[in-house]
């Protein structure tokens, strides 16, 4: 079985420049992108009592046998979803979700006891079994970070986890929204070389040749590699101080776009484990993009390249204003209903730019209205997703009704942006 995987990743710069890197969601096909038929409860009259889970409530502890490439396959964890005609979704200790058909089930049955989540030590063990043999980690108040890298890059990486979690949890109370602290450590695996994080991403999805860096919502784990090319700089086996490897980072020309995608993978991550987003929920990618640039916003002023939450994303916005002269008149309504804009190669840089300005636009001028929209999207079972109408609807059920004027507002807020 090959079942649904929904990633948040960062598009290489093949047949672009490297200031057009920017990130995508792939959606692969299963029963989480049927968005006409919702994960329901195990109380909903709509429950097919002949089901083996049909009995067994919600966020019970269960052990699955299920059929996968013709192989028996077991899983324990806690029973997060369940929908008749496209099976059961189980999170196991580790965090990872695991997706099992009805045709491919073949027993289920319901534990004592509650899920205990594996701690971080066990955690980086079990991740560092399937990195480089050198490999190393970093164990932070909220971060497992693998690295086969200098102790210095990963270190670099690890205090910049740790500060966006810090200021995003932070911002978001001020915001009125309430988080949760993540159940499972988050972990971040950070490969020397492309070819290592290549080795280890063909494992979990096609098309990783393509990409930078990424955020796996079915194994929970964010993994990349180091952008700037400094490890080769580094004579073998050179013990180096933090802050002069910093230095030589953020002195190179590619250190504004290393450290926004260092920045926006984790704010995925802390995103999908705080509960401001709700993992394999209803997450318009707009908006999931959205969030993650408007919380990478690079600073090489800084100490570490990251100046906080909040400020005008410079990247984006020079690609917004290029796009501003040719953006067509139902743009804002495409961008709320379509995720392709953001998948596409002819329209991702536009799409990603508008994704930043609609939701610095948002947050800035209507925080109650966007926090409202938070709280209906995340509140959405896991595979309920909404339909194109339905998004709208959301969207103006928080936002206005007349979308036309919310775009005017939106662009005369843009010529205010400096």
């Amino acid at each position: 079985m090959k079942f649904w995987t929904t990633l948040a990743g960062a598009v290489a710069p093949t047949q672009r420049a490297f200031a057009l890197l920017c990130s995508t969601i792939l959606l692969a096909a299963s029963f989480a992108t049927a968005v006409n038929h919702p994960l329901r409860a195990q109380e909903s009259q709509d429950t097919d009592a002949s089901e083996p889970s049909a009995n067994i409530p919600l966020n019970s502890l269960v052990k699955a046998v299920f059929e996968e490439d013709r192989e028996l396959r077991t899983v324990t964890g806690e029973l997060v979803a369940l929908d008749p005609k496209f099976g059961q979704l189980i999170l196991d200790a580790n965090g990872h979700l695991t997706a099992i058909a009805p045709s491919e089930l073949k027993r289920i049955e319901e534990l004592p006891g509650k899920l205990v989540p594996t701690t971080a030590k066990e955690l980086a063990n079990k991740v560092l079994a399937i990195m480089p043999s050198n490999s190393k980690s970093i164990i932070t108040d909220h971060f497992v970070v693998c690295y086969n890298t200098s102790d210095a890059y990963a270190r670099w990486n690890a205090n910049l986890y740790e500060r966006l979690y810090k200021g995003f949890y932070r911002f978001w109370k001020e915001k009125g929204v309430e988080l949760s602290p993540p159940r499972f450590p988050l972990v971040a695996l950070v490969f020397e070389s492309k070819a290592d994080y290549l080795n280890y991403a063909t494992q979990e999805f096609q098309g990783a040749e393509n990409t930078i860096g990424y955020y796996h919502q079915a194994t929970n784990r964010l993994a990349s590699f180091d952008l700037t090319g400094i490890e080769d700089m580094l004579p073998a086996g050179a013990s180096v101080a933090r802050e002069e490897l910093i230095n030589q980072i953020l002195s190179r020309p590619q250190a504004e776009r290393t450290v926004a995608t260092i920045v926006h993978e984790a704010c995925h991550q802390i995103a999908f484990n705080s509960g401001l987003q709700t993992r394999l929920g209803d997450n318009p990618l707009w908006f999931s993009e959205g969030l993650a640039t408007f919380f990478e916003s690079p600073d090489l002023n800084t100490q570490n390249g990251w100046g906080g939450i909040g400020k005008v994303n410079w990247h984006n916005f020079q690609n917004l204003k290029r796009y501003l002269p040719v953006r067509p008149k139902d743009s804002l309504e495409q961008l709320l209903l379509d995720d392709n804009r953001l998948r596409s190669g002819d329209t991702m840089t536009n799409g990603y730019a508008e994704a930043w300005g609609l939701t610095y636009f948002l947050i800035k001028s209507k925080p109650k209205q966007f926090a409202a929209y938070i709280k209906i999207l995340r509140e959405r079972m896991p595979g309920n997703q909404s339909t194109p109408k339905e998004r709208i609807e959301i969207f103006q059920r928080c936002f206005g009704d007349d979308l036309g004027k919310t775009d005017k507002e939106f662009l005369r807020f843009l010529q205010n942006v400096h």
